[in-house]
C-alpha cells in the first residue's frame, strides 16, 4: 500500500519527542522494529536487532578498554588527548559516514586557517579511512577510533561535536585558557550558540529529523557541504582538499589517464541493513544499461568500477577494481577520472574535493541539500526525498512500495544518465583541448 509522504512528514514532526535522545536507541529502536516488521518476518527482524545489540555491546567494551588504557602516562602527558593543562589543543568527534567526515575535514581546514596550527585530534568510527582527509591540515596529530573519545575528552581545551550540525561541548570548554590563547574560539562558540537557538529541536533528536531540517533550509539556498561553516561562522574556502594521491597508480593499473571514467555501486559498510541493497541504490540492471549505452557511443572511453565490500559487480565495465584496492588507492584512481558516475555517496564528496565532476542519481535523499552545483544532479521523476521520513527509510521504501520507485528505471532512466554523462565527457574534452591550446596547467581542467 502506498503512503502519502507529506502526511508521513507531518506525523514525523508530531511524533518525535525532543527529549528522546536521553534514551535514543530504545525509542528509535521501537519505531524501527515496528516499521521493519511490516515487510519482514518477526524472526528476521529479531535476528537483525540481536546482531545490533551485540555490536553495541562490543563497542561499549572497546570504549571501556580505551579508557583503562588512557590512565597510563607517557612522557608526562596522557596517552590520548592534550599534553598539559595549559596546552591549547582540541578534538573533533565525528559521527556519520565518509561524506560527513570529508565535509568536516574542510571545516577543520578553514578553522585552522583562522586559529593557526593548533594541535587537534579527530575521532571517527573508521579512523584509517578518513585520516588522509586531514593529513595535510596544519596541526593535525592523528585520527583515533571514536570509542577512545570518552577517555580522552577531558584533556582538550575545547571539543567540536560534528555531524549534520556542529556544536561545541559545553562540558569541555576551557574558557579562561581560550580567552588568553585563542579568543577567536570564543567568538565561534558565541556564533554557534546563536545559530542553534532556532534549530535546537533538530539537533536534540539528530538524526531523526535530519530530513525535515533539510526540507526547511535547502529552499533557502543552504547546502550540506557548506552549512557547518555557516553555523559556526567560518568562511568556506572551497571544495578542494589536499588529499594524498599517487598519480602513477592509474597507469600502473593499465588505465589510460584522461580517457577513463569511474562508476560506483556501493554504500557505507557501517550501515547495517536488513535488505540486500539500500533504498538509494540504483538497480543493478540500470547500471548494466548505463554502461552499455556509454560504450555504444564512446568505445574509446574506459569504464572503471570502484568500490569496496558493498554493492555488486557492474556488468560490462572494462576494468573492475571493486574490492581490489585500498580506499586511498581508489582515491588515486578517482583523481585522474574524466567523470564519476554514482548515487549520492561518499565518493561524490571525494570527487568534488579532487576537482572531478560527477553525475549523481538521487532517490530518497534531498537533491537540493546534498548536491554540488558543478555536478550533473539527476532528480527522480517519481517520488523521492523520503530521507528520515521513517527510521527505516534506508531499508524499506517509506512510501510503501515493495521496490522503491524513486530509483526505478521509470524514475531514473539509464538512457538519461548515460546521455548526461556523455555530454559531461564531451564538455570536459573540449575544455581540456582549450586549455592545451592556451598552454594552461592540465590539472586545472576540472575546475569548470
Amino acid at each position: 500500500m502506498n503512503v502519502d509522504l507529506d502526511r508521513l512528514r507531518e506525523e514525523r514532526l508530531r511524533s518525535i519527542d525532543t527529549k528522546e535522545n536521553s534514551i535514543p536507541f530504545l525509542r528509535r529502536g521501537i519505531r524501527r522494529y515496528k516499521q521493519l516488521s511490516t515487510t519482514n518476518s518477526q524472526w528476521k527482524v529479531f535476528g537483525y536487532f540481536l546482531e545490533r545489540f551485540f555490536s553495541r555491546g562490543r563497542s561499549a567494551i572497546a570504549s571501556r578498554l580505551m579508557k583503562l588504557r588512557s590512565w597510563s602516562r607517557r612522557g608526562g602527558g596522557w596517552l590520548l588527548g592534550g599534553d598539559r593543562e595549559d596546552a591549547l589543543t582540541y578534538a573533533i568527534r565525528i559521527t556519520g559516514g565518509l561524506g560527513d567526515a570529508l565535509i568536516i575535514a574542510r571545516l577543520a581546514r578553514d578553522l585552522q586557517a583562522e586559529l593557526g596550527p593548533v594541535p587537534f585530534d579527530v575521532y571517527f568510527q573508521s579512523p584509517e579511512t578518513v585520516e588522509p582527509f586531514f593529513r595535510a591540515i596544519p596541526g593535525f596529530r592523528g585520527c583515533t577510533d571514536i570509542d577512545a573519545f570518552p577517555a580522552a575528552v577531558a584533556q582538550y581545551s575545547f571539543v567540536l561535536l560534528a555531524n549534520q550540525f556542529v556544536t561545541f561541548s559545553k562540558e569541555h570548554l576551557k574558557s579562561q585558557l581560550l580567552s588568553r590563547k585563542a579568543p577567536k574560539v570564543l567568538e565561534l562558540v558565541a556564533h554557534t550558540e546563536r545559530a542553534r537557538k532556532s534549530i535546537e529541536m533538530y539537533i536534540a533528536v539528530h538524526p531523526a529529523l535530519d530530513g525535515a531540517f533539510a526540507d526547511i533550509v535547502a529552499p533557502q539556498g543552504r547546502k550540506r557541504h557548506t552549512y557547518l561553516h555557516d553555523m559556526i561562522g567560518l568562511c568556506y574556502r572551497g571544495d578542494a582538499l589536499d588529499i594524498p594521491v599517487d598519480p602513477q597508480l592509474p597507469p600502473q593499473l593499465g588505465l589510460d589517464v584522461g580517457k577513463y571514467i569511474t562508476v560506483h555501486d556501493g554504500w557505507d559498510t557501517k550501515a547495517r541493513l536488513m535488505s540486500d541493497r539500500p533504498m538509494k541504490a540504483l538497480p543493478q540492471q540500470t547500471w548494466k544499461e548505463i554502461v552499455a549505452e556509454i560504450k555504444a557511443k564512446r568505445p574509446d572511453i574506459q569504464i572503471v568500477q570502484l568500490g569496496g565490500a558493498t554493492g555488486g559487480d557492474i556488468e560490462g565495465v572494462d576494468v573492475n577494481l571493486k574490492k581490489k584496492l585500498t580506499f586511498l588507492q581508489s582515491v588515486s584512481v578517482l583523481s585522474e577520472s574524466l567523470l564519476h558516475i554514482d548515487t549520492e555517496s561518499g565518493l561524490v564528496h571525494v570527487a568534488a574535493s579532487l576537482g572531478v565532476r560527477s553525475v549523481v542519481a538521487f532517490g530518497p535523499t534531498n537533491v537540493d541539500w546534498f548536491c554540488y552545483p558543478q555536478n550533473v544532479n539527476v532528480r527522480p521523476k517519481l517520488c523521492g526525498n523520503c530521507w528520515w521520513v521513517t527510521d527505516s527509510w534506508l531499508d524499506v521504501c517509506a512510501a510503501g512500495h515493495p521496490v522503491p520507485v524513486c530509483t526505478s528505471r521509470d524514475s531514473i532512466s539509464p538512457a538519461e544518465i548515460a546521455s548526461r554523462a556523455l555530454e559531461a565527457i564531451d564538455l570536459n574534452a573540449r575544455y581540456v583541448s582549450g586549455c592545451e591550446k592556451a598552454g594552461s596547467v592540465a590539472g586545472a581542467i576540472r575546475a569548470f
